[in-house]
């Protein structure tokens, strides 16, 4: 008897992962093709196989399911970063290509990375969720961004040095997201003057205040 209570428990938590994991992989999907603002609950549970009420079990509401996306989709992306250059000796290195893959993925999912880091944030629940979507990589940013700075540099530096970085990085790839065509860049010229001026900051003085020129 404990042993059929046992299978019927297991069969019906491999059932609900599986429906969830529909669920997450419809609204990717849906989110990627039709844009956030156009997709709804409906039409995910459609695109899912189940009923709207199945799916309430699961996310109560849009906004759930896209703030679990959006933190899935960049921590999964720390961890490939981990994966792919934990094994490079130059931690200038190890920054650039975290750099430039991230570009690469916001470029893949452009209504994620909106979402993540474009769209205000209306209630503590957004910013919740865009800090822990986030953190990881920026976390990875920080850390190589120090062991690549000289060493001895101070927090004020590493900070202001990171928050140069970012700029740039946003700006590139809302450049690229947007119209690319109007600002007459494409990626690969994108990501070289993106490259150019993290050279630029990380070979700056490391005064705070002391803003590189750049060109």
């Amino acid at each position: 008897m404990t042993d059929s209570i046992e299978t019927d428990q297991n069969t019906r938590f491999r059932a609900g992962e599986e429906l969830r994991s529909r669920l997450l992989s419809a609204a990717s999907r849906l989110f990627g093709k039709e844009g956030y603002d156009n997709v709804s609950i409906r039409m995910i549970a459609e695109e899912a196989g189940c009923s709207q009420m199945a799916m309430y079990r699961h996310f109560p509401d849009k906004e759930a399911l896209i703030r679990h996306l959006c933190t899935d989709l960049y921590q999964r992306f720390t961890t490939q970063l981990h994966e792919k250059f934990d094994h490079l000796t130059e931690p200038r290195e190890r920054l650039r290509m975290a750099l430039r893959n991230f570009v690469m993925l916001a470029i893949k999912n452009p209504h994620h990375y909106r979402l993540t880091f474009l769209v205000p944030a209306i209630d503590a629940r957004a910013v919740e969720m865009r800090n822990d979507a986030a953190s990881p990589a920026i976390g990875y940013f920080r850390q190589n961004l120090k062991l690549a700075l000289p060493a001895g540099a101070s927090e004020e530096i590493i900070e202001e040095r990171l928050h140069q970085i970012l700029a740039n990085l946003h700006g590139t790839t809302v450049m690229l997201i947007n119209n690319p065509h109007v600002y007459r860049i494409n990626r690969e010229t994108a990501l070289t003057e993106l490259e150019a001026a993290f050279e630029i900051f990380l070979n700056a003085s490391a005064r705070p205040g002391s803003i590189p020129k750049i060109g």
